[in-house]
């Protein structure tokens, strides 16, 4: 971000500081003094070119007024006609009578010349008050700018791990890998993946690394930045598949920086929800003002929930249907998420009666759907339903989302969401209760 200098905005003080009194003065009497001089000079019959065709001696007043304003053209202006009166009485001009018309011209020439110049020196007083208010707001604005600006920064890295920005980061994260070709940790998957930790932690220098047999594959897939591979026996690496989690050197070895031999500043493992390790993202370089605990969570639970869409594609398909599958693999992945990472989610179970008005339910609440809402149908097992999912929403927002859901079908159907379906709540705690609830012919209110 560029500075600006302090002085940019400041008036030139060369430009606005009037000159002395005494400077002016001084001035006005010495332009007088010079053309009564040069008069008696250059013509001493007539110093002050009364019989000639133009009066010189009149111009000093009119220098005077052009110059310092109307109070100096007048003094000028009666200094020249003292000098007059003078002359003429001790007879050293060549009329007989005492001139005075040629003295009003003078004194009328002169204070116009002096009012045309305060005229318009008030005109610039006025000008540049209001230019130096004009600077003074450019520069309070520029610098309440510059501010915002800091300000907008730090807070943009205070909240990259917040549930804001990572309902933004996961709803970004399905779309953009939805389409990617091919099944398991493929180089296409690996980049999707890379550019989406670039968008969220900023890194410079990393690379995905699949896991081939016991340990990991010699090479990466995928890569950005400056990139070298690493030693197979990198410490940071081994500890990270060792304990399937993230691994850096601020967190896992900030007693031992002396001791640790690695060329890398965190192990991201892509771990999915059945503690099945598929990758390794290994990362070299990251802004200094990214690496801290709540980058780093938003991180993990990036790769979270990649590798489980990874292990989902490569899922044989069974008696359950594609959907029913995917609402208990995002089940798994949000019991996962708030046992280690602590985040919210609701559950909902909607029962129906044979002859229930299943289709015109399900139709609100597919309208309803937030962008990473999961909704399925309960198996025939189970009874008539739906499943929903909530990631990221706790109580308040589950109260909330029903309250819309109540009030949209009242709006549509004329009825309550009571009235029409069985509503069963709960939320989601980590425990493997969590499937047990939803699998069960009746459920219970607290899972």
């Amino acid at each position: 971000m560029s500075e600006v200098p302090a002085n940019q905005f400041e008036p030139e003080d060369s430009q606005s500081q009037p000159a002395p009194a005494w400077l002016r003065w001084l001035e006005t009497l010495a332009v007088t003094a010079l053309f009564l001089g040069l008069g008696a000079w250059n013509r001493p019959e007539d110093p002050f070119y009364l019989t000639g065709n133009f009066p010189w001696p009149a111009l000093a007043p009119v220098l005077a007024g052009l110059r310092y304003g109307f109070f100096t053209a007048l003094v000028s202006a009666l200094l020249v006609l003292g000098a007059l009166g003078m002359s003429y009485r001790t007879g050293l001009v060549p009329v007989a009578d005492f001139p005075y018309v040629w003295c009003i011209g003078v004194l009328a020439f002169s204070l116009l010349a002096g009012e045309f110049r305060d005229f318009w020196g008030r005109r610039l007083e006025k000008l540049e008050a209001s230019n130096r208010y004009r600077e003074v707001r450019l520069e309070e604005f520029t610098r309440n700018f510059y501010l915002l600006k800091v300000s907008h920064d730090r807070l943009e890295q205070q909240i990259a791990g917040s549930t804001g920005s990572l309902r933004e980061a996961l709803r970004r994260l399905y779309q953009e890998t939805a389409y990617a070709r091919g099944a398991g940790l493929t180089q296409e998957t690996g980049e999707l993946l890379l550019n989406m930790l670039i968008r969220y932690g900023q890194l410079q220098s990393a690379a995905i690394y699949p896991v081939v047999g016991p340990g990991l594959a010699d090479t990466p897939i995928a890569h950005i930045g400056a990139y070298h591979d690493v030693r197979p026996d990198d410490p940071l690496l081994l500890h990270a598949v060792e304990e399937k989690k993230l691994v850096s050197i601020q967190t896992e070895y900030r007693d031992k920086l002396s001791d640790l031999d690695t060329d890398l500043l965190l192990a991201l493992p892509l771990i999915d929800s059945r503690q099945t390790l598929i990758g390794m993202v290994a990362i070299k370089a990251m802004p200094f003002f990214n690496f801290q605990p709540r980058t780093l969570r938003l991180l993990a639970i990036l790769t979270g929930h990649m590798a489980d869409m990874i292990q989902e594609q490569q899922q044989q398909p069974d008696a359950a249907t594609a959907e029913w599958r995917h609402f208990l693999f995002q089940l798994s992945r949000s019991s996962h998420d708030a046992a280690q990472h602590g985040l919210p989610a609701s559950l909902i179970r909607l029962g129906f009666a044979q002859d229930g008005p299943f289709e015109r339910v399900a139709e609100r609440v597919q309208r309803l759907r937030r962008g990473l809402d999961v909704i399925a149908e309960l198996p025939a097992e189970l009874g008539k339903g739906l499943a929903l999912l909530l990631p990221l929403t706790d109580e308040l927002g589950q109260a909330a989302y029903l309250q819309r859901l109540d009030e949209d079908l009242r709006e549509h159907t004329g009825q309550t969401l009571a009235e029409q379906a069985e509503v069963r709540t709960g939320m989601v705690s980590g425990n493997p209760g969590d499937n047990a609830w939803l699998t069960t012919a009746r459920g219970v209110d607290t899972p």
